[in-house]
C-alpha cells in the first residue's frame, strides 16, 4: 500500500438540489453539517455527514466554474447519486507524487476552504489541499485525493452523533459488468495483496474500508426487492454504513421512506436516496 494514501477519506453524493437532498438524508436519521460554501473557483457548496474516521457529503453547484465543470457534465449526463471517491492523505503533495510514480496522471494540488460553524456559536475555516485523477482514470468512479489541513475543525462531535447510531462505512458498492477489469487501476495502486474475491465478484481494501465491485446480476440478488437503478454501465452503487444499533437505525428512518430487511441490513433505494442505495447493518 502507498505510505501517503491511507484510505477512503469520504464519498461524494452528487446532488441536484441541495436543500431536499439535505431533507432526505435528515430523514434517513443523519445529522448534517449547516452548508458549507467552497471558495469561489469551487462554485460548490455541500453538507457534510460526520462518521467516526470518516464520512460523506452531499454536492452541489452553485455556480458554473472550470473546476466543477465535470460535476456539471456528471449531472447532465448520468443523474445525481453517488460519484466519487476521496483517498485519505497525510500529505497531499507526497501523494502526487506517489500516484505520478505509479506512472498515473495527478493534477498538483490545490488548496481550497469552507467556513465553518462551531456549536454554541463562533467560525473556523475547514481548509484542504486535493490531487485530481483524470476522469475515466478508475472504472465507473471520480477519484481525488484529499488532505486535511484542519482535521479539528470538521470532524467536530455534535456533527458525529446520529439517530441512526452510524458510526462508520462498512463498504463502498460498485456495480461492473467484469469486477475484475474494473478492479484494475484499484489494483495497480494498492497492490493485488487488496484484492480478494467476494460473491460475484471482488472487493478491494483501501485501507480499512472495501469497495466491493459485483456484478448486475449479483447486485439485483442481493438486493432483491430495492431497485438498484440502471446497471448498464460501471458505476458507484451504494454505502453501506456500520450502526451501533439496527433497531434504532430502523426506527429512526421517516416513515415516508421505503426501507426493505435483507438478512441482517436495512437497505433503502436508490430513489429514495438521491440515487443511492443505502445499506445499515450491524
Amino acid at each position: 500500500m502507498p505510505k501517503h494514501l491511507t484510505g477512503i477519506d469520504h464519498c461524494v453524493i452528487l446532488v441536484r438540489d441541495l436543500d431536499a437532498a439535505a431533507a432526505t438524508y435528515r430523514k434517513l436519521g443523519f445529522t448534517l453539517s449547516p452548508r458549507g460554501f467552497h471558495s469561489a473557483h469551487m462554485g460548490s457548496a455541500n453538507h457534510t455527514l460526520m462518521l467516526q474516521d470518516d464520512y460523506f457529503e452531499l454536492l452541489g453547484i452553485i455556480s458554473p466554474t472550470d473546476h466543477n465543470k465535470k460535476w456539471r457534465n456528471h449531472l447532465d449526463q448520468n443523474g445525481e447519486g453517488l460519484t466519487a471517491i476521496a483517498l485519505a492523505t497525510d500529505d497531499a503533495d507526497k501523494a502526487c507524487h506517489e500516484i505520478r510514480d505509479m506512472g498515473m496522471t495527478a493534477t498538483d494540488p490545490i488548496a481550497f476552504s469552507r467556513p465553518v460553524d462551531l456549536p454554541g456559536g463562533g467560525k473556523a475555516e475547514a481548509a484542504f489541499r486535493v490531487t485530481q485523477l483524470p476522469p475515466g482514470s478508475f472504472a465507473g468512479a471520480e477519484v481525488f485525493v484529499c488532505g486535511h489541513l484542519t482535521r479539528q475543525n470538521v470532524w467536530l462531535p455534535v456533527l458525529q452523533d446520529h439517530a441512526n447510531t452510524a458510526q462508520g462505512l462498512a463498504a463502498v458498492i460498485m456495480a461492473a459488468a467484469d469486477p475484475e477489469r474494473a478492479a484494475q487501476a484499484w489494483t495497480r495502486v494498492f497492490g493485488k495483496a487488496a484484492v480478494s474475491p467476494i460473491e460475484g465478484g471482488l472487493a478491494v481494501k483501501i485501507g480499512k474500508t472495501p469497495l466491493e465491485i459485483i456484478t448486475p446480476t449479483r447486485a439485483t440478488e442481493r438486493y432483491v426487492g430495492v431497485a438498484p437503478g440502471r446497471l448498464e454501465r460501471d458505476r458507484l452503487l451504494g454505502l453501506a454504513f456500520r450502526v451501533r444499533d439496527l433497531a434504532k437505525a430502523r426506527a429512526s428512518i421517516d416513515m415516508g421512506i421505503r426501507t426493505v430487511k435483507i438478512g441482517d441490513s436495512v437497505i433503502v433505494a436508490p430513489r429514495e436516496a438521491c440515487g443511492t442505495l443505502i445499506e445499515f447493518g450491524a
